[in-house]
């Protein structure tokens, strides 16, 4: 009797401990199960382990979409990785998702490579929906892209064009790379109307190697990123070194637009007739523009966002083009 006593005080804590994670276990599966029950999920492909869906994407996401909504319906429920993604591929369903529910949607996901290159979404493009987006939204619609400024650097766009002529008319008879050419005409343009400075002419500004720097942000942003899909897994962009490439050119971009905003606050700079881009946003952090200051780091990510709109071709093709496009669940 004494053993048998002795047994049962000793194994008690372990048998109390045992039935707590036991409980612990009941409840955590039957809350999965419940939640599993509880979404209403849209059609969806079959989908492999761990990948999901990634697989059924391929070269031309576009192209795989369209085929797979043909066969599930215009909206679609897909397991990219570790991110849960719906698909909407008919007009009247984007209008609900854009206009008639757009508070609740218009969010976007911070992807790895923006993180690094936009100051940490601290831009328009890349900024998650909130009251920072919406204040840097009002500054872009009112003070950079109102219909008087687009107006005023007209003789930017004239001038440019006729470059761009030149261009194709010095190059015949021999063959003509026109997607270079109309690259080059964007980024003359962009970089005229937001730095005041033509990077293409060569020169000191030149020395920066500023097309190079470009040429590699638009692969970096465009191209496929596992921590995108795998949030887990971030980890890895430090063993493959794209952390590290990342981390170089938003380096070299900083310091450039360091070198720019210095000589934009230079009392002794001479005044140029039009504004460009960085003289409205330090006029704006100057005398102040509402109840959230825009910091140099602001008006860096927002001078960059000009830039980006240059990648929106290079990245049509990409599968990070998904994680921009996508809406996820």
């Amino acid at each position: 009797m004494a053993f048998l006593s002795w047994l049962k005080d000793s194994f008690q804590p372990f048998f109390l401990l045992a039935s707590i994670l036991l409980a612990v276990l009941l409840s955590f599966f039957m809350k999965l199960k419940s939640g599993k029950r509880k979404f209403n999920l849209p059609p969806n492909p079959p989908k492999l382990p761990i990948i999901g869906n990634l697989h059924q994407l391929g070269n031309m996401p576009h192209l795989s979409l369209r085929s797979l909504a043909e066969k599930f319906g215009p909206i679609i429920y897909l397991q990219l990785g570790e991110v849960p993604t719906v698909v909407i591929s008919s007009a009247r369903l984007a209008k609900e998702v854009l206009k008639t529910h757009d508070l609740a949607l218009s969010s976007r996901p911070k992807i790895f490579s923006a993180k690094h290159l936009f100051y940490n979404c601290t831009d328009v493009a890349f900024s998650p929906y909130g009251a920072y987006w919406r204040r840097i939204r009002k500054i872009c619609i009112l003070e950079l892209l109102s219909a008087s400024r687009v107006q005023s650097y007209s003789f930017v766009r004239e001038e440019e064009v006729a470059r761009l002529v030149c261009r194709v008319a010095q190059s015949y008879p021999s063959t003509t790379n026109l997607s270079k050419m109309l690259g080059l005409y964007a980024n003359d343009v962009l970089c005229r109307v937001a730095f005041g400075r033509d990077f293409s002419a060569g020169g000191e500004y030149d020395s920066h190697g500023f097309q190079k720097m470009l040429e590699e942000y638009q692969v970096l942003l465009g191209g496929f990123s596992i921590g995108d899909f795998f949030p887990s897994m971030e980890f890895i962009h430090s063993l493959t070194g794209m952390k590290s490439r990342l981390q170089n050119t938003f380096q070299r971009f900083d310091k450039l637009f360091d070198q720019l905003l210095t000589e934009h606050e230079n009392p002794k700079r001479e005044k140029e007739e039009h504004k460009d881009l960085v003289d409205v946003l330090l006029n704006i952090q100057r005398n102040g523009y509402d109840e959230m200051p825009l910091t140099t780091d602001n008006i860096k990510a927002i001078i960059l966002v000009s830039e980006h709109s240059l990648s929106l071709p290079s990245l049509l093709g990409c599968p990070n083009w998904l994680n921009i496009n996508l809406l996820k669940f």
